[in-house]
């Protein structure tokens, strides 16, 4: 071989390996049953949360994200899919203490639909998830069996957080030692960061979903005691003070560990809700109607962030109606993966349109009576014995019922929210009996 040859393959070997570790890191971090206005790059009403906000302030900050369910399983089978998932026939919570027309076993998302990490890994990714899955039980249905290479949470939708207490804690199908974890979601936050730190040499992809704001509310004594008495009138939020103040002190961490490993300017965060904020944890929506389980912008309408440097400008503000189907395409966009037939579209697409300009439409369908779809301005909330039309430009708070002044409006809407519907498969698994949560969306 000829000297000048070998130096070019040389070249090109190094190159490749240059490009390789150029693919930018990825996290996606969810955060669960939080209230809408209680991160601070949203309000003031709760608690400072600056690292949190640094997300936003470093990157965007969406005004009109939603997410694909009012209740967190299927909120997340749209999320980690891409697919809006009642297109897949997954339109309930899988919770305790209610029978379904499936076993235990059967419940997961379908083997034809692929997740996030199944794009990532065959592009030289290592891939991790979490905290809470909430979306299979038995092994084929587990993370592991879904693009992830390590899994390190519980598969229910809830969790205990103080050691000792937590249960059915999992470390690749291995059960943890529930006196070996430290508070939830500190232990969260350190598997990912240990992971992420001993994959340095590969671009690597986490999904960091905690349980955190979820009940049971549980605080750690010395965050309790910053809050005491914050909220007389209200001492569920005192305690729910205390635990986002630890879920914006372990984003904190996240950014300390990419700085100490060279990574953060080569990483894009994502920061999202799973769903509305829980009335039952005292979260607050304001200025949003309803809560978690309803399909009033406070069940549906999310705080959503997005940093990633060198491709979207710092305090960069979309009012752009943008959706939590929009992170695996953004994802694919990131790393150049080209082949992809998804209703989502990248962030970089949708921070330059202006809210003027946008007559995107979004659907939910929750269970056999209830759906809404959304198109510009308008909003139509289907039940089974009334509907409701709101102008969200002109009434945020959903305050005014337009259908008697709009006819035409109104069926408009329901035609386009008619022929989505009549064109969805059954759900491949209903609720039978059991408590009213799975009515109600309030379960885990």
């Amino acid at each position: 071989m000829k000297p000048y040859y070998s130096f070019f393959l040389l070249f090109l070997f190094a190159m490749s390996g240059s490009l390789a570790q150029e693919k930018p890191n990825i996290i996606v971090i969810v955060s669960d049953d939080a209230g809408y206005a209680d991160f601070s790059f949203q309000s003031d009403k709760l608690t400072a949360t600056p690292n949190i906000d640094r997300i936003a302030h470093e990157g965007v900050k969406f005004t009109n994200a939603y997410v694909t369910a009012s209740v967190c399983s299927p909120s997340r089978a749209g999320l980690l899919s891409g697919i809006n998932q009642p297109e897949f026939g997954h339109i309930y919570n899988y919770i305790k203490g209610v029978t379904y027309s499936i076993d235990q076993d059967e419940y997961g998302l379908p083997h034809n639909v692929k997740m996030i990490g199944e794009y990532l890994q065959p592009l030289g990714y290592a891939t991790a998830a979490f905290g809470k899955w909430h979306e299979g039980f038995a092994e084929e249905f587990q993370p592991q069996q879904k693009g992830f290479d390590h899994f390190w949470g519980f598969l229910w939708g809830s969790n205990h957080y103080h050691t000792g207490k937590a249960i059915d804690v999992i470390d690749d199908g291995r059960p943890v030692d529930s006196n070996t974890i430290p508070y939830m979601t500190d232990a969260i936050t350190d598997e990912a960061l240990d992971f992420a730190t001993q994959n340095t040499d590969t671009p690597f992809f986490l999904y960091m979903a905690y349980n955190a704001v979820h009940s049971p509310l549980e605080a750690k004594p010395e965050h309790l005691e910053m809050f005491k008495g914050k909220f007389p009138s209200d001492p569920k939020r005192d305690i729910l003070a205390a635990m986002t103040y630890s879920l914006d002190e372990n984003i904190g961490k996240v950014f300390d560990q990419l700085e100490t490993i060279g990574e953060l300017e080569n990483t894009i965060i994502f920061f999202i809700n799973d769903n509305g904020g829980s009335k039952h944890i005292s979260a607050n929506n304001s200025p949003l109607k309803g809560y978690k389980g309803q399909l009033y912008e406070g069940g549906i309408r999310v705080p959503f962030a997005v940093r990633w440097p060198g491709k979207i400008k710092r305090e960069t503000v979309c009012h752009s109606i943008t959706s939590s189907l929009d992170i695996l395409p953004s994802i694919l966009d990131a790393v150049g993966y080209s082949k992809r037939n998804l209703e989502g579209k990248s962030v970089l697409e949708l921070i330059n349109k202006t809210q003027e300009q946008d007559h995107r439409e979004l659907y939910w369908h929750t269970s056999q009576y209830n759906g809404a779809v959304r198109s510009g301005q308008w909003k139509l909330i289907v039940n089974k014995d009334s509907h409701e039309l709101y102008n969200l430009k002109e009434d945020l708070s959903e305050k005014n019922n337009l259908i008697e002044h709009n006819p035409q409006q109104f069926l408009k809407m329901k035609e386009k929210y008619d022929q989505w519907l009549a064109q969805l498969p059954h759900p491949y698994f209903v609720p039978t009996s059991g408590k009213n949560a799975w009515v109600s969306g309030v379960g885990d």
